[in-house]
């Protein structure tokens, strides 16, 4: 929303006493718990997924067609490894535009949710100690097995 919004409608949906300032914090904080909830479902998916594809190779070790079920467990690892950093990422745009709305007056809160203020890149996200330690990691290990397994 825009501050013509404001001005538009002449003030009727906006309260007043510093209940605005609140109810904005409360939509960011909302949407700050969700993304959060989203990367946990994610790293939960992505450990029952990883974890299965390998059971299924440790399973069939002795078959010819096993090495190529270890490229899967590579790709999803980094697919998920791309999601799990593109939450982090909105989550911590989120956070900015929290603290730019806590640090505002009551009457220039205008309900936006503008994210542009923000100028974290992607690639910075997914570097971050958290996801190297966790999808690095585990793709280090499988690129290694795929190395130390070729045909």
């Amino acid at each position: 929303m825009n501050t013509n919004y404001k001005n538009n409608h002449n003030n009727k949906n906006f309260v007043s006493n510093g209940e605005n300032k609140r109810l904005h914090l409360q939509m960011i904080e909302n949407i700050i718990s969700r993304m959060g909830s989203n990367s946990f479902l994610i790293k939960g998916w992505s450990l029952t997924a990883i974890g299965g594809l390998i059971t299924l190779y440790i399973a069939n070790f002795r078959h010819s067609w096993s090495y190529n079920l270890l490229w899967f467990p590579s790709l999803i690892c980094i697919m998920f490894w791309i999601i799990d950093a593109y939450y982090l990422r909105i989550e911590h745009q989120y956070r900015t535009l929290y603290d730019l709305v806590r640090q505002k007056e009551e009457e220039s809160i205008d309900f936006s949710m503008d994210l542009s203020t923000t100028n974290e890149s992607f690639l910075c996200c997914m570097c971050r100690p958290v996801f190297l330690l966790s999808y690095g990691l585990v793709l280090v290990v499988l690129v290694y097995i795929l190395y130390i397994n070729k045909p």
